[in-house]
């Protein structure tokens, strides 16, 4: 049984030379992710160029994806990199230009010492290490360690219940995409999106490069739950980031929003990723502990279309590891996944005929011995639809351009096929299934085409 699920890996300093992404994609990595928040400009650009090289090397459809640094609050840099902090203590965070010590450090957002309320909580470190701020000076919070524990560089800070107003794309980030989108990437995944707002303000940007860039937008917060029925539809993905989530909102709610956000994705045809901690103890262990494997499980359970490995890759002792282990949990949890039942569950009400013949489709395939349902897609809107809606048998997404056919690699149960041949689309189909082992001779397959496409609206049934 081939794997549906898709997997994205974290680049970093364990994976960064061609010889180990070749090896990750051999393992079964579809997408890499380059978080901007921890790079450097030239780094970028290696990551990005290496990827496009082994992925052309290789001859496999592989998206890229980064990540930008978003409207959150880190800290800077320390002199040696990180420190440790003691119960009781005082710490402050400030607004100018200094190497951080065990005393204070610089914040990336001087808005938060201006307007952060005396009394305050601050969390850091993931939700590990607690401040308490109990005075303010000039471009200074002078804070109270509640709880003992390390704060290294780039850390991401949370005032609990507190709000500022933010511009959604900061200098950095804008730099950052520039390049990222000039080199040629697939997806930007948009951190900490709270609203419809934030991704009008990210794609008014990134649309001045490229028109087809496709945004995944990062739910990392309680106003971001609130607001699903407005970000999702004016995205193509949306990521269950559990780490800023998970310090953000209640812990407890944590698997209750990461089915909401699921279901929200199915409802409006969205891919959907699961990130943060997976398989977290394989950075150093060589087996994930049974906590872990029931996790991935219960993502694939939920309706997740992928799911995304952050440290274990990119800092991890064993990336390949990681993603062989990944894919044996995945597998074993599709085997048990109900499909049908699923898809009979969904909300079915077809806005034109392009969802009535998709939605057909997948229904007779599951009444018909059908080996895979074919379509045809130009900038990948029609694949993506067909990806949500948990058709037993693959979905061989055949695209005319290079953009799109690596674009396809994120999307759940989807096999991209590049073809710019101008044959006979049945033709083509027949020719596929057989190179790709996808059907043999005798074998019925499901052809279809949208509305963009120079035959519109088909569905049809070919015998091999």
């Amino acid at each position: 049984m081939k794997r549906k699920t898709k997997i994205i890996a974290t680049l970093g300093p364990s994976c960064d030379n061609e010889k180990s992404i070749e090896k990750l994609i051999s393992a079964g990595v579809n997408v890499f992710r380059i978080n901007l928040s921890h790079i450097s400009t030239e780094a970028i650009e290696k990551y990005i160029k290496m990827i496009q090289k082994t992925r052309e090397k290789m001859h496999k459809p592989i998206s890229i994806m980064v990540d930008t640094r978003g409207p959150e609050v880190r800290v800077c840099s320390f002199l040696n990199n990180k420190v440790n902090l003691k119960k009781g203590q005082k710490f402050s965070l400030v607004s100018n230009d200094v190497q951080g010590d065990n005393a204070k450090v610089q914040i990336t957002q001087p808005i938060c010492i201006e307007n952060a309320k005396i009394g305050g909580t601050i969390l850091a470190n993931d939700g590990r290490l607690k401040l308490k701020i109990i005075d303010k000076k000039q471009n200074q919070l002078i804070c109270k360690v509640c709880s003992s524990g390390e704060l290294s560089n780039n850390k991401s800070l949370s005032f609990v219940n507190q709000h500022f107003d933010f511009e959604y794309l900061n200098e950095n980030d804008k730099k950052d995409l520039k390049q990222a989108l000039e080199l040629g990437v697939e997806y930007i995944s948009a951190s900490f999106v709270n609203s419809k707002k934030d991704i009008d303000a990210l794609k008014k940007f990134v649309y001045d490069y490229d028109k087809n860039i496709k945004i995944i937008a990062k739910i990392e917060s309680k106003e971001g739950i609130n607001n699903l029925d407005e970000i999702v539809p004016n995205c193509e993905g949306v990521m269950v980031a559990r780490g800023d989530l998970g310090v953000e909102a209640s812990f407890e709610k944590l698997p209750i929003y990461q089915r909401k956000i699921i279901n929200t994705t199915k409802k409006y045809s969205k891919i959907s990723i699961v990130a943060t901690e997976m398989l977290e103890s394989m950075i150093t262990s060589i087996r994930p502990t049974r906590a872990e494997i029931s996790d991935v499980s219960k993502a694939v359970f939920d309706g997740a279309g992928a799911v995304m490995l952050s440290g274990e890759t990119a800092v991890g002792n064993n990336p390949v590891l990681c993603i062989k282990t990944m894919t044996k949990i995945l597998k074993e949890a599709e085997s048990e996944f109900d499909y049908y039942k699923t898809f009979n569950n969904m909300i079915k009400n077809p806005k034109t005929s392009n969802d009535l013949i998709i939605q057909s489709a997948v229904n007779a395939s599951f009444f018909l011995n059908v080996k895979a349902i074919f379509t045809y897609t130009s900038k990948g809107s029609n694949a993506l639809k067909f990806s949500t809606k948990f058709a037993k048998v693959p979905i061989v997404a055949i695209a005319d351009n290079v953009k799109t056919y690596n674009s396809l690699a994120i999307m759940c149960n989807c096999i991209p096929v590049l073809n710019k041949k101008e044959d006979d689309i049945f033709n083509q189909a027949t020719k596929i299934s057989l190179q790709n082992k996808i059907a043999q001779k005798g074998d019925l397959i499901i052809v279809t085409t949208g509305t963009t496409d120079k035959i519109s609206n088909v569905l049809k049934f070919v015998k091999i």
